[in-house]
């Protein structure tokens, strides 16, 4: 390296002296070429993720470049490794070397004079391989490495919880355990803890030549990186285990369960074709420990530049974990986790996720108004109720009432009536009726009238609550899910720090009692989980029921936003009504007035009130109002027959002449007039308890109408109050976070203590909580707001959105600021 790179004081001066020359405005700055080893060519290149990360971090103090003719690719040899490294440690134009790979790392470990510096964030296990290591530093003038030492026994006993084996074959890169056969105790070693028999396949270019080395009756099998295999041999490779269902585990972790493989526990993930290119990751793409670790080198390329000797960098790097398992595959190869596993784990292609009914909250609630059971019975007692209406008007019509009487006496009598009445006689009578003036009648109609009305806003009464509901059930299944993927990742944090803490056992820092603890916090968090998760299922089926689904029917959901598109507030003219107290308090009452007017409850109220105001001027109007109907009817002798159907009167009196005889139809009309005059005082107490009953309903109203009010106004501020919170419960969120991340660093390197970092941890956890349930605590403020109001945004078409928001302009205009 350069003699202007060695110290402090130098770089002070290459930076300081352009600023103090009068002819130069901004500093040069120094040059720094990287060199780089890697152990051989492999499809999927990780160099452009070191480059990144070292081109971001160093750019604004160094010009770090990275030619083409420094960069040696190997041929996954021990010689030409060697070879590709001491020609570069020779080269005067390197000034620093970065071995990108097992064997090159091993390699610079092993050598005790380094002229220049040298980093090497691949060395699997500095015991196992001899490396130095001195207190957490390799202690080797120009030599930092990072070291990752695999928890084999771990990951075998989290294989054995998901599928039961007692023999596993361990897939291995053949040009890694060639060069570094030290590698091969830690399998076997790991093997024997847990108490498993392990068979070694080393695997090269091909996955039919693994797969062929796999026998018959192999159980299940282990994958660490296959360095060198090509992308198409590593995809056969997988088909080749499902085809035979084997259960396999990876190395990698989540990068290769998403290709297929079974179960994972790392988050390493490499950069497949074209996510980097030139060093540009691919926007949004995953951190994973790959990232952490080029983070790593450049922090410590950093301190190197700046005048540190790479000997005294810490060399320990802890592995984040993150169990997942493809559900695809487990189904495929038919494994099933546990309870145990599935609530702790993280589900790709979850059955779940692939079910073909969608929701958002406005299907939720749409679905909710066609389907739900209650609204349904409402709809029915409504029509129901359109029948009083009409069974009261029925009265006002014509009534026409029809009979018949047939009659059969004895012989004797039938003689004796003198052909009055026959032995044997059918007649029949036709009655009609109609009301001229009848108070009751016409009262009665306008009553069910209105309480016809009260049963309509009593069902919009409940569609509101039901929108309400359904909403709120739809954002409690959001919020539910949150909880649950904070609780796993609060759980694969802790599971992380219990590695952790495994390490600095092993180096020193702490005793056993906190892997107790963190085992003991395993645990708990696993215990909140299983929690989390029948809170999950709990929201699910409460939605399922209000939309008349099958309880347990699966769904995948949307997220909900303020900007959802159904919702006013994405409405850009929106903001300005609401973005400062003044005009805060003039939207409060415009929304007050607007709930007045399209309150259920209020209209019902309203139509009882005018029910009971009719029923109280009938009342007054019995007193002396006659009930005037007229009345017709005809009755005739149908047929008749036996003793006394011919008999005649006249004919038996010796008198002359004869007498008039009555015919067989009889025939009348008349009006009636009818008044009570008495009626021992039941007009007078049916009078004053009318009076009493409207006095209560319009006091009830005036209640009620206070109680909107309420309502609406406290609804406002508490959305008002969410609001705000948003913001700052992220930036709690964010500053816990950080935090955490400081700590966790700090017990990392042995200065913090457990219980600082627990504290941490549950300070994130809680934070991670409140911010996530901001957003929907919001929106259910939102939703509460508009049932006070009466009014929900998901059944406003575009016009009524623009009559609402005109409603609003001129209730601001007449209300200037004071």
């Amino acid at each position: 390296m350069k003699k202007r790179f060695l110290s402090v004081p130098a770089i002070f001066l290459t930076i300081a002296i352009p600023f103090l020359a009068t002819s130069s405005s901004t500093a040069e700055r120094p040059e720094i070429r990287v060199g780089i080893v890697s152990d051989g060519p492999w499809e999927r290149d990780i160099s452009g993720v070191f480059r990144k990360e070292i081109t971001d971090l160093l750019h604004r103090e160094f010009d770090v470049r990275f030619p083409d003719e420094k960069r040696i690719v190997a041929d996954w040899t021990v010689e030409g490794v060697k070879a590709a490294v001491d020609r570069l440690v020779a080269d005067p134009e390197v000034d620093l070397l970065l071995t990108l790979g097992v064997l090159a790392s091993n390699n610079v470990g092993h050598r005790a004079d380094l002229p220049r510096p040298v980093i090497a964030p691949f060395v699997i296990d500095a015991q196992l391989q001899g490396l130095p290591f001195k207190k957490g530093v390799s202690g080797v003038k120009n030599l930092s490495y990072v070291t990752f030492p695999p928890n084999l026994a771990r990951d075998f006993k989290v294989f054995r919880e998901i599928f039961p084996f007692s023999k596993l074959h361990f897939l291995a890169s053949r040009a890694i355990h060639e060069a570094v056969p030290e590698l091969r105790k830690n399998v076997f070693n790991a093997a024997k803890e847990v108490g498993v028999e392990v068979e070694m396949i080393l695997v090269g270019m091909s996955a039919e030549e693994a797969l062929a080395a796999l026998p018959r009756d192999a159980q299940a099998v282990y994958l660490v990186p296959m360095v060198g295999l090509p992308q198409a041999e590593f995809k056969r490779l997988v088909t080749g285990f499902r085809e035979r269902r084997l259960p396999s585990f990876s190395w990698w972790g989540r990068s290769e369960v998403e290709q297929g493989l079974l179960v994972g526990l790392g988050t390493f993930s490499l950069p497949g074709r074209g996510e980097v290119q030139r060093g540009v990751t691919v926007p949004g793409a995953p951190k994973s420990d790959i990232r952490r670790l080029a983070r790593r080198v450049a922090l410590n390329m950093q301190r190197i530049l700046l005048g540190e000797d790479a000997g005294t960098l810490p060399v320990l790097f802890h592995r984040s974990e993150r169990l997942t398992i493809n559900m695809e595959t487990a189904r495929a190869i038919g494994v099933y986790p546990s309870w145990r596993i599935l609530t702790e784990a993280e589900l790709l292609k979850e059955e779940r996720k692939e079910a073909a009914r969608r929701l958002n909250l406005g299907d939720a609630v749409r679905e909710a108004i066609a389907a739900n059971r209650d609204l349904a019975a409402v709809d029915r007692f409504v029509a129901a109720g359109t029948q009083n209406v009409r069974q009261a008007r029925s009265r006002l019509f014509p009534q026409l009432e029809v009979s018949s009487l047939g009659t059969f006496i004895d012989k004797d009598r039938a003689e004796a009536s003198f052909g009055a009445q026959a032995q044997r006689s059918l007649s029949g009578s036709t009655r009609v009726t109609q009301l001229i003036y009848s108070e009751p009648a016409l009262a009665d109609v306008q009553v069910q009238r209105s309480l016809q009305t009260t049963r309509e806003e009593e069902r919009e009464q409940l569609r509101l609550d039901i929108v309400l509901d359904a909403s709120t059930a739809y954002l409690n299944v959001l919020r539910a899910k949150t909880f649950e993927r904070i609780q796993k990742e609060n759980l694969a944090l802790t599971r992380s720090n219990l590695e952790l803490a495994r390490v600095r056992r092993a180096v020193g820092f702490s005793g056993p009692a906190e892997v107790f603890r963190w085992e003991s916090q395993i645990a708990g968090n696993r215990r909140d989980v299983i929690d989390a998760n029948a809170q999950r299922n709990q929201a699910e089926i409460a939605l399922n029921r209000l939309l008349h689904r099958p309880l347990e029917e699966r769904f995948t959901t949307e997220e909900s936003s303020l900007l959802d598109p159904e919702l006013v507030t994405s409405d850009e003219r929106f903001q300005q009504y609401i973005d400062n107290p003044w005009n805060f308090r003039v939207f409060r009452s415009f929304m007050v007035q607007e709930g007045l007017l399209a309150s259920p409850e209020l209209r019902r109220l309203e139509a009882a009130i005018a029910a009971q105001e009719r029923a109280s001027v009938s009342a007054r109007r019995a007193f002396w109002a006659p009930t005037v109907a007229l009345a017709g009817g005809v009755t005739g002798i149908l047929a008749k027959g036996g003793a006394g159907a011919d008999s005649s009167l006249g004919s038996l009196l010796p008198l002359p002449g004869s007498l008039p005889t009555l015919g067989n139809v009889d025939w009348s009309v008349g009006i009636e007039v009818s008044l009570p005059l008495f009626t021992g005082g039941a007009r007078r107490s049916e009078l004053t308890r009318l009076r009493e009953e409207l006095s209560r309903l319009q006091l009830e109203r005036e209640a009620r109408a206070e109680r909107v009010e309420q309502r609406i106004r406290s609804t406002l501020h508490a959305t008002g109050a969410s609001f705000a919170g948003i913001r700052l419960s992220q930036d709690a969120a964010e500053a816990a976070r950080r935090n955490l991340n400081l700590v966790g660093d700090s017990y990392s390197r042995g200065v913090a203590s457990i219980l600082d970092l627990l504290d941490a941890q549950n300070a994130a956890l809680v934070a991670d909580l409140s911010a996530s349930n901001a957003v929907y605590d919001l929106i259910i403020d939102l939703m509460n707001v508009q049932r006070a109001v009466g009014k929900f945004d998901f059944f406003l078409g575009p016009g009524e959105r623009d009559a609402w928001f005109n409603r609003l302009k001129a209730f601001f205009a007449a209300r200037p600021p004071r």
